[in-house]
């Protein structure tokens, strides 16, 4: 009982060494200790090590892209833009957009900022755990905003940091909006890079998007879950957060 009491414990020292944001208008960074992680489902789990990096505790928000904008750091918010309050999650971003956000942190900061890798994302997301999601083997109302997830949510994303967080206080990675990571779309696993760093390849078009959105069902909201997505997209349900090392 001791031995199973202290493994189940070793799972959940990945956890925050620090939340703090670089400057008043950057996002708050969530610090993680690196470590194995299972990239996948539970029947097919794909290892990797990944080494310690900040997360953001939110998506980006339609105000931090606002401010990135105000300093000629991203472009305007575009004018079909559906959910513009400040608090919402940005949307209707490209993955150039999103890296331009990144570059726009390390700019501003001297800090290296950049989107996560698929491995880095889905570290945080399960947060120390390898059920289909952080809290458990199902959708509970609350947890995340999907489709029939949550009625205050159908049919629309929800202000950053409505739902509850996960074990390491990241918000919305189950759900809300899908979320562009660094890596080349690959339709499995296999043969990826065991470090954790982002799968590349020459002139890639598609990039893995994670985490499931508003708009879709509960289990693409799964932990594992993944899309390839070319980049492109300016998708109503497509948005990103950003990571340090």
């Amino acid at each position: 009982m001791i031995r199973w009491f202290l493994a189940s414990l070793l799972t959940l020292l990945p956890l925050v060494s620090a939340v703090a944001a670089d400057c008043r208008d950057c996002p708050q960074m969530v610090t993680v200790t690196g470590g194995l992680g299972q990239l996948g489902d539970d029947t097919t789990p794909f290892t990797v090590r990944v080494a310690s990096f900040a997360i953001a505790r939110t998506e980006t928000t339609v105000r931090q892209w606002k401010t990135c904008a105000a300093e000629g750091g991203c472009k305007a918010l575009p004018a079909d833009l559906r959910w513009k309050d400040d608090d919402m999650p940005m949307t209707h971003v490209s993955f150039a957009d999103a890296q331009s956000y990144a570059v726009w942190l390390t700019r501003k900061t001297g800090q290296p900022y950049r989107l996560p890798t698929e491995a880095e994302w889905e570290f945080a997301a399960r947060a120390g755990t390898n059920t289909l999601f952080p809290w458990g083997a199902g959708m509970e109302e609350g947890r995340a905003v999907c489709q029939h997830c949550d009625p205050r949510f159908d049919h629309r994303p929800a202000p950053a940091a409505t739902m509850q967080p996960n074990p390491w206080g990241l918000y919305d990675m189950n759900g809300n909006v899908w979320e562009w990571t660094l890596d080349c779309w690959k339709p499995s696993h296999q043969g990826r890079p065991r470090d954790g760093i982002a799968v590349s390849e020459p002139g890639c078009q598609k990039h893995v998007v994670k985490g499931g959105s508003w708009y879709f069902v509960p289990y693409q909201s799964r932990s594992a879950s993944r899309v390839g997505e070319d980049g492109r997209s300016l998708g109503y349900d497509i948005g990103f957060r950003v990571v340090r090392e």
